[in-house]
């Protein structure tokens, strides 16, 4: 609620009560202004016994279900549960037409699969020690299988002289040996939400996880290119928005869309059809039998409340759980997409076994069903038709029956793929206020709400950043992920959003609804939810423009769009409306998106794994001690290296988005001309530049060869260095392959994060240089172009336009705005010593944003049990200003004759933190 806020007719007391400051803050305020210390106010809380309440209320509000440690029979039920799936997972037991469909040409996959297995593969090098610690790496604090080793178990044995553990890989490799221990598996049953089925979810042995992962890798390098482009989960650089917005794009009023549902397809995968599927992408030799080794003879129980079941052997699928099974099914689908044809006008998308088909023609999709099921039968996939649906914008009377095999799939008027609605109209309908797409998001997120509202009370909450972080990781990731959907509709329909959203946050702030929201966006650093909305499909458009091999059709579309030359495709109304929106986007941002091809870098046994090693010093530490620390880190690593050159890399970044690097050693030859910078194009990012720079230093010592210590002040650089999913893939790749060469050489290249600022000398050599490069011309080749992470941030800062239009607009007429933007220059810190202290946080928040009660803001007047000082009692006091200045309680401990903005920093610095005045930067 805005200062001009005026009500209409008297509030009740109940109305008024809420919005203004609670007894418990005031007693805090004075409090905070009696103490000399902020932790002395929190000692008194006991936190154990409210975060267990905290807890248990939460669990009660969103009425999660506790399931019973009781049971009639669990021993039996158990049981029941492994019969059934393990009878399930038998070929005798699938419909006949499937198992006569596979049994064709069994004897020549088997007889193609022992070929295969005879033949020696050029590329099967033993695995080397990088590949086993990139995978340990990877391996998260999972639970362990059946023999109890954890992750954390296996990370010690790397330390064991002769590393045992590498030879073990090694073994099982070049025998294509699985041990029979892991290929036993314990079945946690999940359940399934809305129903009372099971998903059997096995836990697989960590020591068998850690050689898929290479395994893994190995695969995807060598087939990752072959794959077929309609694919898209488990791969990286493809999601769900891919196969969402290739549906949105083709969707027109003559469509026609089957929803095809596959019957437990991960639990029924024909192990032999992956097999045969891998020999003809050429694997053989030890890779091929090692995953024949473990395919075969897979036993499982299942354990149930405490209960095991007998083991049971699986005769197909993959294993719900391993490291290996997604990307082999993905083999599986692959198979069956290259057994479709060809027709013009229909196309279809898989991730995992959710099926996507689109088609322009009713004829044209009832010709592809039936090559769908003959092609799903050969691959031992059986469909469900009762669950499989067919969507069309054509009226049902004229649409033929469709049919899979001999039975007829239902037709449907909306159907939820992937999570998100399929047929959106942008208009509200009849007789409703809210848009039923919003309406039911809405539903959602109140219900995601409702446990955020208990961690926020002033008891025992958690602190505004804690708070924060849940708002957008379990709230705002909702509308995150249908953004393609409500892209589609209009702002006004979307309004219902962004009243969401600003509840959200006074609740995250404590501030009463008096509070302007302009100020609660800038504090929290939150964007309105629908340009949120809009820069979220804006930036995923560029991604998809920046690897158009991923999304062909909707990047033509887009390309299309963006040339106001080229005829407009034909779109439904809610399609149109999407990519209008983005076309329009990208105009504004008026950027050059640069078009990229996927790189798969070095193979996996040739990629060397930096050794990277960080300064133990914290950013408390005074820089006196920061630097003896890194000083001594300098030279314990240069003990280490024999005749190790050290090399100081920096990469700077200027307000004018000018940016270069810089290499600078001590100890190594100047180039003619001395050490200087190179510049880099304007669209970098501050990542960029100090990648850049450590390409530079590796590329150095390459030439040399000598032995190097490469040193840093970026964290976020020598992380992209071991990162799966760097931000600069290209530039790490280029890293690695240098890095190889060394390694080749048998050189040794170690990195060093120091921190920065700290007078050393040669960081601030290469600092220096780097800045002077900035001034430098910019490269001619790439001056127009950019790169995601800019393209995220000027996506962002987008975003984040129409808040500071609008508190232009409204500072002259507002005192708040005013108020707060004398603070905005100042970060401040919630979180004070790693303390739950939101009480403290609320007050704070409320000295920082400035707001006005109720009855000050109407006008309203003869309210005193409401308006009056909660301190004093005097009337219609219950303001900002007569507890900052006038109150005669807080008088005798707060400076006189300053105004409120003093009075706040002086409460804020000079008593509440006095561990942290800075009088300064006030």
């Amino acid at each position: 609620m805005e200062d001009g806020f005026a009500f209409q007719k008297r509030p009740s007391p109940e109305t008024l009560h809420q919005y203004q400051l609670s007894r418990d803050d005031l007693v805090a305020l004075q409090r905070c202004v009696q103490t000399d210390s902020w932790k002395k106010l929190t000692d008194s809380i006991n936190h154990q016994t409210s975060i267990g309440t905290m807890w248990h209320l939460i669990n009660k509000v969103i009425k999660k279900k506790h399931h019973s440690a009781l049971h009639h029979s669990p021993t039996q039920f158990a049981q029941d549960l492994v019969d059934a799936w393990s009878a399930q997972a038998r070929t005798s037991n699938l419909p006949p037409y499937i198992h006569d469909a596979l049994s064709t040409h069994k004897n020549y996959r088997a007889l193609r699969l022992a070929s295969a297995l005879l033949k020696t593969e050029e590329e099967d090098e033993e695995i080397t020690e990088q590949e086993l610690r990139r995978a340990l790496a990877k391996g998260k604090a999972t639970a362990p299988g059946d023999d109890g080793i954890t992750y954390a178990v296996l990370r010690v044995l790397l330390d064991v002289p002769g590393n045992p553990l590498l030879q073990l890989y090694n073994l099982c490799y070049n025998l294509g040996y699985v041990p029979r221990d892991w290929t036993c598996s314990t079945i946690v049953p999940i359940p399934k939400p809305g129903t009372d089925k099971f998903r059997p979810v096995s836990l697989t042995s960590c020591f068998c996880k850690v050689l898929e992962r290479i395994l893994l890798s190995r695969l995807m390098f060598r087939i990752q290119d072959k794959l077929s482009p309609r694919l898209y989960g488990f791969l990286p650089q493809r999601g769900t928005h891919h196969c969402l917005m290739e549906l949105y794009t083709r969707l027109c009023p003559t469509s026609v869309v089957a929803f095809i549902d596959l019957k437990s397809a991960f639990d029924i995968a024909n192990r032999d059809i992956i097999l045969d599927q891998l020999v003809d992408f050429g694997i053989k030799g030890n890779l091929l039998r090692w995953i024949r080794g473990y395919l075969q003879n897979r036993n499982s129980r299942v354990l149930f409340k405490g209960a095991y079941s007998n083991t049971r052997e699986f005769e197909l699928g993959t294993p719900q759980g391993g490291v290996l099974s997604p990307f082999l099914f993905n083999i599986l689908m692959h198979r069956f997409l290259s057994l479709l044809p060809d027709i013009d006008g229909t196309t279809i998308t898989c991730y995992a076994d959710d099926i996507c088909i689109h088609s322009r023609s009713p004829q044209d999709m009832q010709r592809f069903l039936q090559s769908f099921h003959l092609s799903s039968s050969s691959c031992g996939l059986v469909i469900s038709p009762e669950k499989s649906r067919i969507l069309s914008f054509r009226p049902a009377r004229t649409l033929p029956e469709f049919t899979v095999g001999n039975t007829i799939v239902p037709l449907c008027s909306q159907y939820l793929y992937l999570g998100a609605p399929v047929r959106i109209t942008p208009s509200i309908p009849a007789r409703q206020r809210v848009h039923p797409i919003v309406q039911d998001l809405l539903t959602r997120l109140q219900r995601r709400l409702t446990p955020l509202r208990w961690l926020t009370n002033n008891i025992a909450g958690v602190s505004i950043p804690v708070a924060r972080t849940i708002y957008i990781t379990f709230i705002r990731s909702v509308v995150d992920y249908l953004s393609p959907a409500l892209s589609q509709l209009s702002k006004t329909t979307l309004q219902p959003l962004e009243k969401f959203q600003n509840q959200a946050m006074r609740l995250i702030l404590g501030c009463p609804t008096t509070t302007r929201i302009v100020n609660i966006q800038q504090e929290l650093r939150l964007p309105p939810i629908v340009e949120r909305i809009y820069a979220n499909v804006t930036y995923f458009t560029i991604k998809c423009l920046h690897y158009p091999h991923l999304s062909p059709h909707f990047c033509h579309t887009i390309q299309t769009s963006i040339d106001l030359a080229e005829p407009r495709p034909q779109l439904r109304p809610g399609g149109c409306s999407l990519v209008l929106n983005i076309s329009s986007n990208i105009r504004r941002l008026n950027i050059n998106i640069l078009t990229e091809n996927e790189d798969l870098g070095l193979p996996p046994w040739q990629t060397p794994m930096p050794t990277v090693t960080y300064t133990p010093t914290t950013k408390s530490d005074l820089p006196q001690l920061q630097k003896q620390l890194a000083l001594e880190t300098i030279a314990g690593l240069s003990s280490s290296l024999n005749a190790a050159h050290h090399l100081f890399t920096d990469g700077s970044l200027q307000e004018d988005g000018s940016a270069g690097c810089a290499v600078y050693s001590p100890n190594i030859e100047p180039p003619l001309g001395g050490w200087a910078g190179r510049r880099l194009p304007n669209s970098s990012s501050s990542t960029y530049c100090e990648l850049h720079g450590l390409l530079d230093a590796v590329t150095l010592l390459t030439r040399t060869g000598e032995n190097g210590l490469i040193i840093c002040d970026s964290q976020s650089a020598l992380r992209a260095l071991s990162s799966t999913k760097p931000e600069h893939q290209q530039v790490v790749t280029q890293i690695m392959r240098q890095l190889a060469t060394t390694h080749e050489n048998s050189q040794r290249v170690h990195f060093l994060w120091i921190p920065s600022h700290i007078e050393l000398l040669g960081n601030d050599t290469a600092d220096r240089l780097a800045r002077t490069a900035c001034s430098m011309d910019p490269p001619a080749a790439t001056s127009t172009t950019a790169f995601l992470p800019s393209y995220k941030r000027m996506v962002r800062q987008a975003a984040c336009s129409p808040t500071r239009r609008r508190s232009n607009a409204e500072r002259a007429t507002s005192v708040s705005i005013q108020h707060y933007e004398n603070f905005l220059p100042l970060p401040y810190k919630y979180r004070r010593n790693g303390l739950i202290v939101r009480r403290h946080n609320v007050v704070s928040a409320r000295l920082r944003l400035g707001y006005r009660p109720v009855w000050q803001v109407g006008e309203t007047e003869g309210v005193p049990r409401y308006s009056s000082c909660r301190l004093c009692d005097t009337p219609n006091a219950n303001s900002l200003e007569h507890y900052c200045i006038n109150c005669p309680t807080i008088a005798p401990l707060i400076p006189h004759r300053q105004s409120v903005l003093d009075v706040c920093k002086y409460l804020l610095e000079d008593l509440l933190f006095p561990e942290h005045n800075n009088k300064e930067c006030l």
